[in-house]
């Protein structure tokens, strides 16, 4: 074979993952590259939340919080139901503090615990009412110099009016109206006027939060030792020798080039959500890609040909659920993981019934859309007072941006509005008596603070995002006050959770259990950790910087660089 250029370990992929990988790879004394299919880097990871779910960490004594190896592998199995292979646990419960203490001492990363931010299932064996979720300290995107131009922007939903960033401590302080929030917030605008001059060098703010400030510190990190990142560059094969992986050809414009990857390939490019025709041939109809929040390059190209190497696959019928809605002419879904828990508001669907709890983990909530007979015609209903105090989608609290100041697309196409209850529900095409009889049985069940049908606030994850002003459960409140409001709601998701199956090490196996010499895969090109379930905030962008580390260090360690020499093109 011969090769234009040669190298130990090629990434494909610039998310949390592949970019975890390549450092490690690089401290191992591996040649590195990460090449990426778009011009910008960062993956989904860059415009997501930016969370990472660490059990055991060490920040919990300080936040007094007991947790254990124990009550970690204890809480993940139930949760997982013996789904996943108990060795790849262990791996992620022992390895993952070893990973964040790796990064957070060579890498320039810094994670925050929140110690109020439960577990998805607090109340299960081992879950924990906070702290294993931890979100990136917030990050100078100056420090990135040019780089910073490249890497790819925040969802425009963790932006406050579409101007800068806060962190998951402050949202949730600022959610409910107050002084000492206003205030807060205010100073924020305060600081982001200072940050002009940064702002008209960058074309944007420059100081970063969620999945921005995650990804700036590890593309810092990168720089620090140079290691190459080659964007626009699409992976169109592996190369095969042997029943080994042994290199790629990428494609760059016009131009194809073969690669030498003596260790082997990591595939961390992401999951399938954007590939129309693979979710119809893996998953539950009706389903579509514009009701997916992620990165909208993602078309499971890596795992298509991992699983042409030979690579088994699973959970393709699965992906991390959660509620959205839709933007008029935009091209990402709007997750709606706070809305869903706030009181005076609940889902209703084309019969104008409830058919889960709301305020319940958002992929679970995803899930029962198909049941309840809630796909495609859905919606959040809320009252005059959710309106005023909440923000809904992309519209501030009513407070800050009353319906009067609504653009023409977002009072038009987006949000539904009258005067009576009855007349929402002709607007909105959903049964009109069937939707009265909902809300009176809500409303009785919120003044008594009980949900008798779905349980509505039992658990703490519930009351993350509910408001404590309301008496006796936090996430329910009667719909009293009008005007009343609906918005359209889908069955979105993050991302796929399906992709090619893994051992705890991050090789990809094939059908019979066997590791495919040269071929690993993490984050969501491998079929999830955490099976069909979602065990805290973080729970993806987590093992995605676990796996991939671990994968650099098997690469490293299982001899690929040991094969046949390589020959570059011109003979050197």
């Amino acid at each position: 074979m011969i090769w234009d250029q040669s190298f130990d370990l090629i990434v494909v992929g610039s998310g949390a993952a592949g970019m975890s990988a390549a450092i490690r790879a690089h401290d191992l004394g591996r040649r590195v590259l990460i090449v990426e299919a778009t011009d910008q880097y960062g993956g989904s990871t860059a415009i997501s939340g930016g969370v990472v779910w660490i059990p055991d960490n060490p920040q919990l004594p300080s936040r007094g919080i007991k947790d254990s190896r124990e009550d970690s592998l204890t809480y993940l199995k139930h949760i997982t139901k013996g789904e996943v292979p108990v060795a790849r646990l262990e791996a992620y419960v022992d390895e993952s503090k070893r990973v964040l203490a790796y990064l957070e001492e060579n890498a320039h990363f810094q994670l925050d615990a929140l110690e109020e931010y439960a577990d998805y299932y607090p109340e299960a064996p081992g879950g924990k009412p906070g702290g294993r979720s931890m979100e990136p300290v917030p990050y100078d995107a100056t420090l990135l110099g040019s780089e910073f131009l490249k890497l790819r922007k925040s969802h425009p939903q963790s932006q406050i009016m579409g101007l800068f960033g806060i962190t998951a401590r402050e949202a949730k302080g600022y959610l409910v109206p107050g002084f000492w929030g206003t205030v807060k917030l205010l100073s924020r605008f305060v600081q982001y006027g200072l940050r002009w001059f940064k702002r008209r060098r960058f074309r944007r703010d420059t100081k970063l939060h969620a999945g921005n400030a995650l990804i700036a510190r590890l593309r810092r990190g990168l720089m620090d030792r140079n290691v190459p990142l080659w964007l626009s560059t699409e992976l169109t094969e592996l190369v095969i020798e042997g029943g080994r992986v042994t290199g790629v050809v990428v494609k760059q414009g016009d131009k194809s080039m073969r690669l030498a990857a003596n260790d082997g390939v990591m595939l961390a490019a992401g999951g399938f959500e954007r590939n129309q025709a693979m979710r119809e041939q893996y998953q539950r109809a009706p389903i579509s890609t514009d009701w997916n929040a992620g990165n909208l390059r993602n078309q499971g190209d890596a795992i298509r040909l991992g699983a042409d190497a030979g690579g088994a696959l699973a959970l393709m019928d699965e992906a991390w659920w959660t509620p959205v809605t839709r933007l008029p002419k935009s091209d990402s879904a709007w997750v709606l993981v706070v809305e869903k828990s706030l009181p005076g508001g609940l889902f209703v669907n084309r019969a104008g019934k409830r058919f889960y709890n709301e305020a319940a983990p958002y992929l679970d909530v995803g899930k029962a859309m198909w049941d309840g007979d809630a796909v495609p015609d859905a919606w959040l209903v809320f009252d005059g007072k959710f309106r005023r105090d909440f923000p809904v989608g992309p519209i501030a609290p009513g407070y800050a941006q009353p319906d009067s100041s609504l653009s023409r697309r977002l009072r038009e196409d987006f949000l539904t509005r009258a005067d009576t209850l009855d007349a929402l529900a002709e607007k909105c095409g959903f049964d009109v008596s069937g939707f009265r009889e909902t809300i009176a049985r809500f409303n009785t069940m919120a003044t008594a603070g009980v949900d008798e049908d779905y349980r509505r606030g039992d658990s703490a994850n519930d009351r993350y995002y509910a408001d404590d002003r309301i008496k006796p459960n936090p996430s329910l409140r009667a719909l009293t006050k009008a005007p009343f409001y609906a918005i359209r709601i889908y069955p979105g998701d993050l991302g796929t959770k399906g992709g090619l199956v893994t051992d705890r090490n991050a090789r990809v196996l094939d059908a019979s259990g066997a590791a495919i010499p040269g071929l690993y895969a993490a984050g969501n090109t491998s079929a999830a950790v955490m099976g069909r379930t979602y065990p805290g905030a973080g729970g993806t962008i987590g093992p995605a910087l676990v796996f991939g580390f671990l994968g650099a260090e098997a690469a490293a360690a299982d001899g690929v660089a040991q094969g046949p020499s390589r020959q570059l093109a011109g003979g050197s």
